[in-house]
């Protein structure tokens, strides 16, 4: 593993909580090239996205994240969401002072992938398909994901032409036929391309698709979980994916487990979580 050189803030925004997964494999790639990370995410740390239709409450919600961050003691702050990243650097940073600096996650693995290349020792033989989008346009992030995943020994890559609109599939959930489009689009890659594995980079990516692994067989995994199991580490489960491809109310309550229900209500599960893990991935 790299020296530290450098520790930094890794703001992985709200929604990225349901996938522990890819927040603690970020946390290991960016120790592994010398980077030490100060957690920070969850509502108590929201960008004001999920209330835009609000100002107040966004611009509230923002100057106390901001606030937060200028007082932590780090010069920088790495974004893992690109909602987060973009409304840092528009709305956020617009409204407020920030007193350090912010980069993306991929920008950063990216730039120091001279450390990772040698860790990446345990050859993952097998031929995926990249999920890209073309919103986010404050970083290019398809290039660099993609750059990462090629020092994998083993690993055969498939990059097409097409991208998905918006910056991930969940900026496509107000128009639900662009979203089945994204889906559809995403199956006939893989059978194109004779792959079972879809490689996403985002969170809300990750979550729209991993249920293609009931209907379709295909197995959808984040780029981060690649590259840790390349470096030799156990792959962390992917709880949601768990969850979603359980089937029954029964078989996902058994999953989650008794206890994980009761901390956030019986009734709060049956309203809000249930239905999300129930609803189908369609195309």
């Amino acid at each position: 593993m790299g020296t530290v050189s450098e520790r930094v803030v890794f703001w992985y925004g709200c929604n990225a909580v349901r996938h522990g997964d890819i927040i603690h494999s970020a946390i290991a790639l960016l120790r592994a090239v010398g980077i030490e990370s100060d957690p920070a995410g969850g509502p108590a740390y929201c960008c004001g996205t999920a209330k835009d239709g609000n100002l107040a409450a966004a611009a509230g919600m923002a100057a106390r994240t901001v606030e937060k961050f200028n007082t932590s003691g780090r010069d920088k702050v790495v974004t893992w969401c690109p909602s987060c990243h973009r409304h840092m650097g528009t709305f956020m940073g617009g409204t407020n002072t920030i007193n350090f600096e912010v980069s993306h996650i991929t920008e950063m693995l990216h730039a120091r992938r001279h450390m990772l290349a040698p860790l990446l020792t345990h050859p993952l033989n097998r031929k995926v398909v990249l999920h890209t989008h073309s919103g986010f346009h404050e970083v290019d992030s398809n290039p660099l994901v993609a750059d990462m995943l090629r020092l994998i020994p083993g690993i055969e890559l498939v990059v097409s032409d097409y991208s998905a609109p918006g910056h991930m599939c969940s900026a496509l959930a107000p128009i639900p036929a662009a979203l089945k489009d994204v889906v559809r689009k995403s199956v006939e890659l893989c059978t194109e391309n004779g792959s079972d594995t879809l490689v996403t980079t985002f969170h809300a990516c990750q979550r729209n698709l991993c249920g293609l692994a009931t209907t379709d067989g295909l197995k959808v995994v984040n780029y981060v979980i690649l590259l840790t199991e390349a470096m030799g580490m156990a792959p962390p489960v992917d709880e949601y994916a768990q969850w979603k491809n359980a089937g029954s109310d029964a078989a996902i309550k058994a999953s989650i487990g008794p206890e994980r229900i009761a901390k956030i209500g019986a009734d709060f599960f049956a309203r809000q979580v249930l239905p999300e893990l129930r609803k189908p991935t369609e195309k």
